[in-house]
């Protein structure tokens, strides 16, 4: 998963031109379906009107950069009614109170995190209380301009922490009390298995189209130890020592 503020301010990078396209000024959102639908992108060129990449051209999202497989794949907004209509609606979630179905406010929305694909996993906030929970977003009814909509049940709302679990109730011999509820935490493998895997997904498909290109000049390590010549076959063993060396970047953006 990827927070909002993760990915913006990143650079934009055409992998087959190698060069940066611009930077990730904001995020559009599709409300109804509760999505990430485009990026808008600052490419200097204001006065010729704001550009989008919408998400499903993304070829991956890393620390530094977004990748795409080509500049044609950032819209004008002009050339994009579908798109303008969204960017009209100008839904931020962020800072939007959270308010129950019945008319309960319950806090307010401080982040939000997006899956491989932009949709909506859930949302940072932070109750009435100061405290910060997370709202799964399947339980949302509505995201909107300055309120988020959810189900009435306090239950939808967790915190961010520490799941909770309930042992089975004491049995005294004169009446039934509950045990104490128990925090735990989630396993420290599992937590971090579950954040790589939709990485993963974004770096193979990020290698698969790298495989088989050459290289448009000799890409050399700290040291100057060559990884690949100018013209050199793109292969996983280049990868793997671009990647150790700090250098699968650079390697994208010289390809031909």
């Amino acid at each position: 998963m990827k927070k909002s503020v993760d990915i913006l301010g990143l650079q934009v990078i055409s992998i087959s031109e190698g060069k940066e396209l611009g930077s990730v000024k904001g995020l559009v959102i599709n409300s109804s379906e509760g999505s990430v639908a485009a990026l808008i992108i600052d490419d200097g060129k204001w006065y010729l009107g704001a550009k989008l990449l919408p998400f499903s051209a993304i070829a991956g999202i890393g620390e530094y950069a977004v990748t795409v497989e080509g500049s044609d794949e950032v819209l004008s907004v002009s050339t994009a009614p579908d798109y303008e209509k969204l960017l009209a609606a100008d839904i931020r979630i962020i800072d939007t109170k959270i308010v129950t179905k019945t008319g309960r406010i319950l806090g307010k929305v401080v982040e939000f995190n997006i899956d491989e694909n932009g949709k909506i996993v859930a949302c940072d906030i932070e109750d009435v209380k100061g405290e910060a929970l997370t709202l799964a977003a399947q339980r949302v009814i509505t995201f909107g301009k300055q309120v988020t909509v959810i189900a009435e049940e306090d239950a939808f709302i967790t915190e961010t922490t520490v799941p909770v679990t309930k042992e089975p109730p004491v049995q005294p011999k004169e009446e039934v009390a509950p045990a104490p509820v128990v925090k735990t935490a989630l396993p420290v493998e599992a937590a971090e298995k579950q954040q790589e895997e939709p990485e993963k997904k974004v770096d193979d498909k990020h290698r698969k189209f790298l495989l088989g290109k050459k290289a448009s000049r000799r890409i050399e390590t700290d040291n100057g130890v060559i990884i690949v010549d100018q013209g050199g076959e793109i292969t996983e063993e280049v990868l793997q020592k671009a990647k150790l060396a700090g250098k699968f970047v650079e390697l994208s953006m010289n390809i031909q």
